[in-house]
């Protein structure tokens, strides 16, 4: 990896003439909202892009909204029912490295993960399109997700894995319609520069043609504490990283690659006293208070909470509970006088510092935003996968950890027990967390459009 480009130096610059915009910048973000991290990291970049540049014109595209809402429905439940169900093979999933992926859309035969997988997504999918109207945005998804789970069983019948080969003539055949609609964005908007906070949308650059004619840069934000071998794509001309401990794999370690920290809110740059953010919240002044953030799912939330509360009667718990209803039903079927439920907010900058520890799902995002607040973050469950990155991450810098749940009552009793400990914990997190991440991708996003050459075709790695 190249080293860190400092944020306040210029990127070599061109003559008048060849700036590539003399109109207000235009910026596209591209993001997925399945989980709330992806999505929560191009809010702070779009939020630090108006501050640095309020004329700039910003569209925000989604991965799911290139296709059918059934169609992305499906899929998307379909994720979640091996994330929550089966995180062994997710895991197995993610871990197909990038070479794996071009093999599998270049014709190669289907690895055994994923072909459990894909069992998996027919089912969930053939139960959910059934639950949408006849009318749809994309008729043809509808009709080539039906054909993947199984609509054409009967004539795969004849050959012996012919079933295998419609699904990924299928899966090759869908990636292509996507980068079409993306390419179809990208000459509505003419963006110039685009900047990705998660791998697929960045992936699908690769296939657009409108970003290889008109040359428009590509920037890539990881938003975990590793690098997934997905990202390594001729799509992408620069990396934001999220912290100096974090590297590209060695096949692109001399991509251009700057360490911006993790883009945050900016709420976390102005962080409140523990004390003025207990008072804000009306919480006592001198009993712990554990902040329980189940990621934008919500999962495991109400377990831990039970835990906490069962263990001693002097915690305080507040609790985040994310897109999680049946969580937020039973907890409030019990009121506690102890536990505050928010089923989302904008203030978790408030929460975290008022908060001595962060119990919750080790995502990127969560990671991130407990260091910057100087909280230790232990988590009880994770889906392996790209949280095994945030979980090595944290355990090299004593800031966290993973934690059985029968163990995560004694773990917690034990630092607050010992408040140097606990202190000593809160300030080592306090000097890896960034706050200003945001702010940095945006005046690189910025710097890049004044430095790339009007009409200038993308640099392919």
């Amino acid at each position: 990896m190249q080293p860190a480009i400092g944020m306040n130096a210029r990127l070599r610059s061109r003559s008048p003439v060849e700036v590539r915009t003399h109109h207000a910048p235009r910026i596209l973000l591209l993001t997925a909202s399945l989980g709330a991290g992806h999505a929560r990291a191009a809010h702070a970049i779009a939020a630090a892009l108006r501050t640095r540049h309020p004329g700039c014109a910003i569209r925000t595209q989604d991965f799911w909204t290139l296709m059918d809402e059934a169609v992305a429905a499906s899929l998307q439940r379909a994720y979640l029912n091996v994330v929550r169900g089966r995180p062994g093979l997710y895991d197995r999933i993610y871990r197909l490295d990038q070479r794996t992926w071009r093999a599998i859309l270049a014709g190669a035969p289907l690895p055994a993960p994923l072909l459990q997988g894909l069992d998996i997504l027919a089912g969930t999918a053939r139960r959910t399109l059934d639950e949408f109207g006849p009318r749809a945005r994309h008729p043809f998804d509808r009709v080539m997700l039906r054909c993947f789970c199984g609509a054409l069983d009967s004539a795969t019948r004849l050959l012996p894995g012919a079933s295998n080969l419609l699904r990924l003539a299928i899966i090759r055949s869908g990636w292509t319609i996507l980068a079409r609609r993306l390419d179809a964005v990208l000459r509505t908007f003419a963006p110039d520069v685009m900047v990705s906070t998660q791998m697929n949308p960045a992936a699908l650059l690769v296939l657009c043609a409108q970003r290889r004619r008109a040359g428009i840069p590509s920037i890539g934000v990881i938003t975990d504490f590793g690098v997934h071998d997905f990202w390594l794509q001729r799509g992408v001309d620069r990396y934001c990283l999220p912290h100096e401990d974090v590297q590209l794999p060695a096949r692109r370690a001399d991509a251009p690659a700057t360490v911006t920290g993790m883009p945050l809110m900016p709420q976390f740059q102005r962080l409140p006293e523990q004390a003025v953010a207990r008072a804000q919240l009306a919480l006592p002044q001198d009993e712990p208070v554990i902040l329980v953030a189940g990621g934008g799912l919500g999962l495991g939330v109400e377990r831990v909470v039970r835990a906490l509360l069962g263990s001693s009667g002097r915690l305080h718990v507040l609790a985040v509970l994310g897109r999680n209803p049946s969580a937020a039903s039973q907890l409030r079927q019990c009121p506690h006088p102890r536990v505050r439920l928010w089923e989302w907010t904008e203030d978790m900058a408030l929460l975290m510092r008022a908060a001595d520890i962060v119990v919750g799902k080790p995502g990127g995002l969560t990671v991130a935003e407990a260091l910057a607040c100087g909280r230790p973050l232990l988590a009880t469950d994770t889906l392996r996968a790209q949280e095994d990155f945030n979980l090595r991450f944290m355990q090299r810098h004593d800031v966290g950890a993973l934690v059985a749940e029968q163990d995560l009552v004694p773990r917690i009793d034990a630092l607050l027990e010992s408040r140097a400990a606990l202190r000593a914990m809160q300030a080592r997190a306090g000097a890896i967390g960034r706050r200003d991440g945001a702010a940095h991708i945006a005046a690189l996003a910025l710097s890049l459009i004044e430095s790339v050459p009007a009409h200038a075709p993308a640099k392919a790695h």
